[in-house]
């Protein structure tokens, strides 16, 4: 399922028209990640919903029905985030761990990484 639908341009390179809708993509994406952080500095549990909420999803579903006009590439798009969401959240769980590891920040941030990466590669086997 994963990567089910090729893409209608081989040679995709962005053209000096359509920069200024890549640079507005760009500034929206970088304001919500910017906007969660800062979010997440005066209140954790606000930073966290605001990215808890499939934002990022939604945005680029938006940007990829935007730019190719084709549903069908939006659907499996979707259905593919559906089945990564449950592997992707491995990430959090050596944090979670944390007050018995003490392991510090980076490696709970590596071994959150190998664990989610061999989870979506474990969906993605299963998913074939």
């Amino acid at each position: 399922m994963v990567n089910s639908v090729r893409s209608r341009y081989p040679n995709e390179k962005i053209l000096p028209r359509e920069a200024p809708v890549f640079l507005l993509k760009l500034f929206l994406s970088l304001a919500v990640l910017a906007g969660a952080a800062e979010a997440a500095k005066r209140s954790v549990f606000l930073g966290a919903l605001i990215i808890a909420l499939p934002l990022t999803s939604m945005l680029s579903m938006a940007w990829l029905y935007w730019d190719t006009q084709d549903s069908a590439r939006v659907a499996a798009f979707a259905r593919d985030i559906f089945f990564l969401v449950p592997p992707s959240l491995l990430f959090f769980l050596p944090f979670l761990l944390e007050p018995r590891t003490h392991w510090p920040f980076w490696t709970n941030f590596g071994v959150g990484l190998a664990v989610m990466s061999g989870g979506m590669l474990l969906m993605r086997f299963l998913l074939k």
